[in-house]
């Protein structure tokens, strides 16, 4: 498949992420291993050359070729706007990751010459959960369907295994700055509300990537009063987990009664898979 924009669409139907590479990839030859019966690394020079990776692929992502005539069109719509380690990512000859959207998961990957039989067990990942936010921020791009897209981002972080929780996490950020331009340039009643909200879902980033003790710094810095109603329970399921997390447990216990069941059964999910 050549056509972005199709596979793209294919993505959200079938709940499935894109394996991305450009043409010029392609017809080069972008060399792996795969595991054979017997469990050994077997090296092949070109990745679409193997039918039955072809059809691993298939039965695991949507597969695309891009037109090296798509590269500059593409880029415009991410300069300025992206990491230098995601430019580097989306210029360079290796395989991308990318969601229903076009935006790339696996940014700090191995690199160009890789196992796809991890490959696959790492990034082959079931989208169900993400979809109507997927679908409502293809159809309009706002703040408020960016900012659900990246909740929905965070909220699959926390089910998911460490090896791939930190490119969610970055995914995540993606739509969380774009929400964050649009609240810059339009005009809201309730604008101080959502910005406390996409500064406590900053701050939910940490969470996820293992660090408390700045969860509990950041969100010791925001006074009491100045606690937006509707925010409330996200700061508290902020503090509750990051006391969870520490093992304080006498701490975490003034905070418990303020989260869902739904909350507490989220961080754990992250809490043990930590000491897995």
């Amino acid at each position: 498949m050549t056509d972005l924009e199709v596979a793209e669409r294919l993505a959200l139907v079938q709940n499935k992420l894109l394996v991305v590479a450009w043409e010029g990839s392609y017809f080069d030859g972008i060399p792996m291993y795969i595991n054979n019966d017997k469990g050994e690394e077997v090296f092949v020079k070109n990745l679409f050359d193997v039918p039955v990776v072809d059809s691993l692929l298939w039965a695991h992502f949507i597969p695309v070729i891009l037109k090296e005539s798509e590269h500059s069109r593409l880029y415009e719509n991410i300069k300025n706007k992206r990491s230098t380690a995601y430019l580097e990512k989306f210029h360079d000859d290796s395989v991308k990751v990318m969601d229903a959207n076009g935006n790339i998961l696996n940014v700090n990957d191995e690199g160009y010459l890789f196992n796809v039989s991890r490959f696959i067990d790492k990034y082959s990942m079931n989208m169900t959960m993400l979809n109507e936010k997927l679908t409502n921020y293809k159809r309009k791009k706002d703040f408020y369907s960016a900012f659900f897209l990246s909740a929905s981002y965070m909220d699959f972080a926390f089910y998911s295994r460490g090896s791939v929780r930190p490119e969610l996490v970055d995914l995540a950020s993606i739509y969380l700055d774009e929400a964050s331009e649009f609240l810059d340039q339009e005009n809201f009643e309730n604008k101080e509300v959502l910005m406390q909200r996409v500064n406590l879902m900053e701050i939910q980033k940490d969470l996820l990537l293992e660090r408390p003790k700045k969860v509990l710094r950041k969100l010791n810095r925001i006074k009491e009063d100045q606690v937006e109603p509707v925010n409330s329970s996200l700061r508290s399921f902020l503090y509750f987990s990051s006391y969870k997390m520490l093992q304080d447990h006498e701490s975490a216990a003034e905070w418990q009664s303020k989260v869902t069941s739904i909350d507490i059964k989220k961080v754990m999910q992250l809490i043990n898979s930590l000491q897995e």
